[in-house]
């Protein structure tokens, strides 16, 4: 009998409790689909010394309580062969852990195949205990686990709806400054790592960013246009098991999708990447914004994915700039053309996705500051991507965990309730809304958070209206 780590699980030792999760736990839906996610699991501390001899390469239940006789000094060897076998078979049960008849033997251990997509997949989290108690231990305090980083405020394409003002778009992240970010996200144990831009194949850098994310044992998440994919990024790709990396495509006909981007040759090039990185079982979502230009072949698109098994949405909720200039709203849809997407959605099913994305569950605040983080290009600190004009910190004087514990930004941010919005508290669309910061803060006059957008709460009405028919 030999234990190994289950290679997508990743851990974080915190000071009261050890925490085991999927890394697909942090990703888009598409890698959860080829097999079934194993959630996540709360350990005692004692449970997260037996859990910390294990090794990736299989080990002896004979070698492990030897290496946790170093532990546990006064601990007879026997009983310490017996506990940590019983506690890793339950883990291995449960898909933590890896139970191999031997040394070499390889159980199944895949990471993500599309050919082994099941549509229809139950996904349960298993927990160490009750689900109460789980959240006892997990939420009890804000938690940063997410980091959105942003290595290139550059970007080959000019993608007319993009929330990025066109005279901000520059600078990338440099060596100094991930490894300097990484250190701190290994510190407070960051789990998932979002990597984008701008264009993150911009910066001449990514391969070692990916890299040392993988030697850090990090959840990671690719934003990029692919046009840039090169056989070098592809390789790195291989042997990194990433959530997924995610790309627009706009539309199947080029002349629509390049006049979205603003680049001929985009559509070609992406499409390729896309079908190269689908080839080699490499995990991706496909993001198909729905605009003006292409609100009569984005439905295409989702065909073509699923032709593919490849995950695919569509979304039509574009918001402003974050200079609040809006200067990217031309292409936005009228309300009566969403209202033809959203009756289309409703009677034809799309996506798997369909009705769930148009119909949102109500919750109390946009989570901003709760779990997550941006991070510009430049180290500074932001809730979101799409919300940079609110400067949190600065990591050139402030280290991560000062800005998340002590920014008078991110404690205004928490402090909201539902009683900041008033308007909301009392709406009859509730149900097919959310408060969400950024629609707000960028289409405000005054870039207020607080300011409910108008257009958003029309949709809402809109929705229940025809959901309810």
């Amino acid at each position: 009998m030999y234990f190994a780590k289950s290679q997508h699980i990743i851990y974080r030792d915190y000071p009261e409790f050890g925490y085991l999760t999927d890394n697909r736990n942090f990703g888009y839906d598409t890698a959860s689909k080829s097999c079934r996610k194993i959630g996540e699991r709360i350990l005692s501390k004692v449970g997260s010394m037996f859990y910390s001899v294990l090794t990736e390469h299989p080990q002896t239940i004979e070698k492990i309580s030897q290496k946790l006789s170093c532990i546990f000094t006064d601990v007879p060897l026997l009983r310490l062969e017996n506990d940590a076998k019983e506690f890793l078979t339950e883990l291995s049960k449960d898909g933590f852990v890896r139970l191999l008849e031997n040394e070499t033997w390889s159980s199944e251990d895949k990471w993500f195949s599309y050919e082994n997509v099941e549509k229809n997949l139950i996904e349960d989290d298993i927990y160490d205990s009750d689900k109460d108690n789980f959240d006892s231990h997990w939420f009890d305090a804000y938690r940063l686990t997410r980091l959105h980083l942003s290595v290139s405020g550059a970007c080959n394409e000019h993608c007319i709806h993009c929330y990025f003002p066109k005279h901000l778009k520059k600078g990338i992240m440099q060596k100094e400054l991930f490894l300097q970010l990484l250190a701190q996200c290994k510190e407070m144990n960051v789990i998932n790592l979002t990597i984008s831009g701008g264009e993150p194949m911009m910066n001449p850098n990514l391969l070692f960013f990916i890299r040392k994310c993988r030697e850090n044992n990090f959840s990671i998440n690719v934003l990029s246009n692919l046009t840039f994919l090169t056989e070098d990024i592809v390789e790195e790709f291989k042997i990194t098991p990433l959530l997924s990396v995610q790309t627009s495509l706009y539309s199947l006909d080029e002349n629509i999708h390049d006049s979205i981007t603003g680049i001929k040759g985009s559509c070609r090039k992406t499409k390729k990447a896309i079908e190269i990185l689908r080839n080699l079982n490499i995990p991706m979502q496909i993001n198909c914004p729905i605009m003006k230009q292409n609100k009569d072949s984005y439905q295409e698109v989702l065909i073509w994915a699923k032709s593919l098994n490849i995950e695919a949405s569509s979304d039509y909720m574009l918001f402003g700039c974050y200079d609040g200039s809006r200067e990217n709203l031309h292409c936005r849809l009228e309300l009566s053309e969403i209202e033809t997407i959203i009756r289309e959605h409703k009677e034809h099913q799309l996506d798997d996705n369909s009705l769930k994305s148009e119909v949102l569950s109500w919750s109390s605040i946009c989570p901003v500051c709760y779990s997550s983080l941006c991070i510009s290009p430049l180290g500074k600190v932001y809730p979101c991507e799409g919300w940079q004009s609110f400067l949190l910190g600065d990591i050139s004087d402030t280290s991560l965990r000062d800005i998340w514990e002590n920014s008078p930004g991110i404690k205004a941010l928490r402090a909201l309730t539902l009683e900041d919005f008033p308007k909301c508290v009392a709406c009859n669309d509730r149900e097919f809304c959310s408060i969400c910061l950024i629609r707000n803060v960028n289409e405000s006059n005054r870039l207020n958070c607080k300011d409910i957008n108008p257009y958003f709460c029309s949709i809402a009405k809109m929705k229940r209206n025809i959901v309810n028919k």
